[in-house]
């Protein structure tokens, strides 16, 4: 098991071990969704589901959906001169239409996305509910091997007690494997608990998800789905975070943290004010900060250190020498390979 007091903050270089797409794989297929060509014929050239989805809510007021599209039509020209779709929704944030439909082309691409993971089953074997060889060479495989070693059968309600998981992704690639993991690893365990046991973890999305397991399944296709409904549950940056329990969860939970664990997060500075929690001037304890750091070098170590220095060290004080020793960077490493080779440094 690990160490009460671990907090894992994910980032989307962890998804991408499931084959999510992240950072320009994105951008690209934002861009690629958001071409209509109507020159020809009753439907445009393009992505029918959105078209269709659009068409449903302003089909009917023709000057309200030309707007539509000619936002669709900003989106493919410029989302490429931004680092993320959120960045370019962020750019045009006292543009409601803009948010709108950026929301939508996430939605899309990420359910897409969740189809096509490597956690769905394969033709034939959908009982199983996760393709059990595929996921083992991500992260996620090791990680709950820890979590569930020193949980006996009789105690399984107390998986993930005192662990958190801030998860800055939209997907929901952790709730589904766990939930199928713990009816694996537990005999007798049907869905209906093993659900609830995830559900009791604290798992925090900070900007959303595409909504709860309960709402609809992983993986749903999605011909099944209205994505309005899905956008719902979308937080982009530009966007105030509604629920007002979650900030404070968040940076309570850095707060109290003996160890944070950032596994394939770009340290965004939106995404780090989040997690900055109000610190009294002491603090009783040093926090160990382990990281991974793939496509990065040494070169930005100094910044890095700052950065992640300011979320767990009292304020007004400077970093301390052996504050900033508790912090390490694991250069080249994917999520993993530190599974791999850090499991010692977080579990008991």
């Amino acid at each position: 098991m690990f160490e009460a007091g671990t907090v894992f903050v994910v980032g989307a270089g962890a998804s991408a071990e499931f084959g999510l797409p992240v950072g320009w794989a994105l951008v690209e297929q934002i861009r690629e969704k958001s071409k209509f060509n109507f020159d020809h014929g009753s439907y445009p050239k393009g992505n029918r589901k959105i078209f269709e989805t659009v068409f449903s809510k302003y089909g009917k007021e023709q000057k309200q959906l030309e707007q539509a599209f000619m936002a669709f039509a900003d989106i493919q020209q410029g989302v490429e001169t931004a680092g993320s779709i959120d960045e370019y929704i962020n750019r045009y944030s006292d543009d409601s239409l803009i948010a709108e439909l950026g929301k939508l082309l996430i939605a899309h691409s990420i359910l897409e996305a969740e189809n096509k993971s490597k956690l769905m089953p394969a033709k034939g074997q959908e009982a199983e509910g996760i393709n059990w060889n595929s996921v083992q060479d991500t992260w996620i495989s090791p990680f709950a091997r820890t979590l569930f070693d020193g949980i006996k059968a009789n105690d399984v309600e107390s998986i993930g007690n005192g662990i958190k998981i801030i998860c800055f992704n939209y997907d929901r690639c952790i709730e589904h494997y766990l939930e199928y993991a713990i009816m694996r690893a537990y005999r007798g365990v049907e869905r209906k608990q093993a659900r609830q046991i995830v559900d009791n973890m604290q798992i925090l999305h900070p900007y959303g998800s595409l909504g709860t397991l309960n709402n609809f399944s992983f993986g749903t296709p999605i011909e099944h789905t209205n994505l309005y409904n899905v956008t719902k549950n979308l937080i982009t940056w530009s966007e105030t975070i509604s629920d007002e329990t979650l900030p404070d969860a968040m940076r309570q939970a850095v707060l109290d943290a003996r160890t944070i664990v950032f596994l394939g997060f770009a340290f965004a500075n939106q995404n780090l004010k989040l997690l900055k929690p109000e610190m009294a001037t002491s603090k009783p304890y040093f926090t160990n900060v382990y990281a991974t750091a793939f496509g990065l070098t040494n070169d930005v170590e100094e910044s890095l250190r700052r950065k992640i220095g300011r979320l767990v060290t009292p304020r007004d004080y400077l970093i301390s020498d052996p504050q900033e020793r508790a912090i390490k960077f694991k250069y080249g490493m994917k999520c993993r390979e530190f599974m791999d080779t850090q499991m010692l440094n977080i579990a008991v």
